[in-house]
């Protein structure tokens, strides 16, 4: 079973000059569709790739420009901007962070791939949309990470449950479930996402997934 692939990066940052806002609203939507829930993303404006700084000509009505234009998104995203210094010239910074309600959209869906601005494909357009949903979101942050996984090994009426606490590496979510793989046996193990409930694992400081113990049990 393939991976599933995410459209997030963790570190999104571009340059443009004053001249090159043409396309604000389409590198804003890109950054919004990709930027890793609890991550921010930049644009510099006045700052060239090639470290030279242009600055911007009255910086309050750029700033005026890129709200009118970051405003035309829907749905909206979450962005904020300011005036720095450069040297001797001002230069303006917007900060954009993940919201939950992808896609958002400029004409059409764009996201980031490397360096590149690209046009979202149906595949990732489904994608963003699932992640709308908490758990799926929660879950996809630890792809090919190790979590803790509880299966009950029994039910008692008068104990409840017995959890087990096995490490495994989460290899794939998808809207309606979600596949572990057991880090010391490499057996794999799919569980609808209706019968995970999120926890947290105090112990080895990561995620813990229990698993409705009325449904499924392991070993």
């Amino acid at each position: 079973m393939e991976e599933m692939q995410t459209p997030w990066e963790d570190h999104l940052l571009e340059r443009k000059t004053d001249r090159e806002l043409a396309d604000i609203r389409r590198t804003a939507v890109a950054f919004a569709n990709s930027v890793m829930p609890g991550h921010t993303a930049v644009i510099l404006i006045g700052e060239g790739n090639d470290g030279n700084v242009s600055g911007v000509d009255n910086p309050d009505e750029q700033q005026r420009k890129v709200r009118r234009e970051l405003e035309k998104i829907y749905p909206s995203i979450i962005w904020r901007q300011q005036v720095y210094a450069k040297g001797d010239k001002a230069c303006i910074r917007i900060e954009i962070e993940y919201r939950g309600e992808t896609p958002h959209f400029a004409d059409a869906a764009w996201i980031r791939q490397g360096s590149e601005t690209i046009r979202a494909s149906d595949a990732m357009l489904q994608k963003l949309v699932e992640f709308r949903s908490s758990k799926v979101r929660e879950l996809a942050k630890w792809l090919g990470k190790v979590i803790t996984v509880s299966w009950s090994l029994q039910q008692r009426l008068d104990l409840g449950p017995n959890w087990n606490r096995i490490e495994c590496k989460v290899v794939n979510v998808e809207s309606h479930f979600s596949t572990f793989k057991v880090v010391n046996s490499g057996t794999q193990k799919s569980e609808p996402n209706g019968w995970l409930d999120l926890s947290w694992d105090d112990l080895s400081n990561r995620l813990r997934v229990f698993v409705d113990p009325q449904r499924s049990s392991f070993g």
